[in-house]
C-alpha cells in the first residue's frame, strides 16, 4: 500500500499558483520525472514554472513544456467573458477589469515571455486544443453535440483544471513534445493561473482509451476542494445553465 497526500485549496484561481507549481515541482523531484506540462495563454505561467524549477531544483533535468493557442488563436475579451467566476474569483475580475483598462480586445500570447522562455529553453507547444477543434464548431456552429462534450463535461466534475491538464498533456504528446512511455506532471487552472497538478501516463489523443497505451490519471497532487461559487453555480460547468 502506498500513501500520498493530495493537497485541497480553499477555493479556485491564479492565487493558487506559486503553490500549485512547488507541489507539482517537489513530486516530480521524488518521482524522478522529467517533463511538466503547463497551459499558458500569454506564456506567464510557462515562465512562473520556468523559474519555480530553477529556484527548487538547481543541477535538476526537470523541462517545463508550455502549450498554448493554435496558430490564430487569441482570446476575444472586447465583451465579459462567458461564466459567474469572471465576476466571482477577485483575481480573474481584476484581470478583465485590468484588460478593460487597456483597452484590450484580444489577448494573445506575449512575444516579450517568449522570449524569455526560449532563453530557459522552453519549448512551446502551439497546437489545437482538443476541446476546441471541428467538434466545437459544430456543437457552436451547427447545434451537433459529440461524444467529446460528455467527455469535458466528466472531468469537470474534478475540477476544470483536471480536464485542462489531461487534454494539454495530449496535445504536446501529439506534437511529439513528450514520449508518450514517461510519466509526467501536468498542470490545469481555472481560466487563468493553475490550481491543478497531476501525475500522468500520457497518451496520443487517438489512443486515449486504448487498453494497453492509453491514458492514465495516477496521481492528484493538489486541486480545488470544491467548484462552487458564492452565486451558488460550479465555476466552469454547463456554461448555458449559467447565463
Amino acid at each position: 500500500m502506498i500513501s500520498r497526500e493530495i493537497f485541497y485549496f480553499e477555493r479556485p484561481g491564479p492565487v493558487n499558483t506559486d503553490q500549485t507549481l512547488t507541489l507539482g515541482i517537489r513530486r516530480a523531484q521524488e518521482l524522478g520525472l522529467i517533463y511538466l506540462i503547463v497551459p499558458s495563454i500569454t506564456g506567464y505561467s510557462a515562465l512562473l514554472a520556468a523559474e519555480k524549477v530553477h529556484e527548487l531544483a538547481t543541477n535538476s533535468r526537470l523541462q517545463v513544456i508550455c502549450v498554448t493557442f493554435r496558430a490564430g488563436g487569441t482570446w476575444n475579451v472586447e465583451k465579459p467573458p462567458p461564466g459567474k467566476h469572471w465576476q466571482e474569483i477577485p483575481e480573474l475580475r481584476q484581470r478583465w477589469e485590468e484588460w478593460q483598462r487597456k483597452g484590450l480586445k484580444r489577448v494573445v500570447f506575449d512575444e516579450e515571455i517568449k522570449a524569455r522562455l526560449a532563453e530557459y529553453r522552453i519549448p512551446v507547444v502551439q497546437a489545437t486544443d482538443l476541446a476546441a477543434d471541428i467538434e466545437s464548431s459544430m456543437a457552436s456552429d451547427l447545434g451537433v453535440n459529440s461524444p467529446k462534450t460528455i467527455m469535458k463535461e466528466t472531468l469537470f466534475l474534478i475540477c476544470p483544471g483536471l480536464k485542462v491538464a489531461v487534454f494539454t498533456t495530449m496535445t504536446a504528446a501529439d506534437s511529439g513534445a513528450i514520449p508518450v512511455e514517461q510519466e509526467v506532471v501536468s498542470f490545469g487552472g481555472t481560466e487563468q493561473g493553475l490550481d491543478t497538478a497531476l501525475v500522468v501516463k500520457p497518451s496520443y489523443s487517438d489512443r486515449v482509451f486504448h487498453p494497453r497505451y492509453g491514458f492514465e490519471i495516477r496521481e492528484i497532487i493538489c486541486k480545488p476542494r470544491s467548484m462552487i461559487g458564492a452565486s451558488g453555480f460550479y465555476y466552469d460547468r454547463a456554461w448555458g445553465a449559467q447565463s
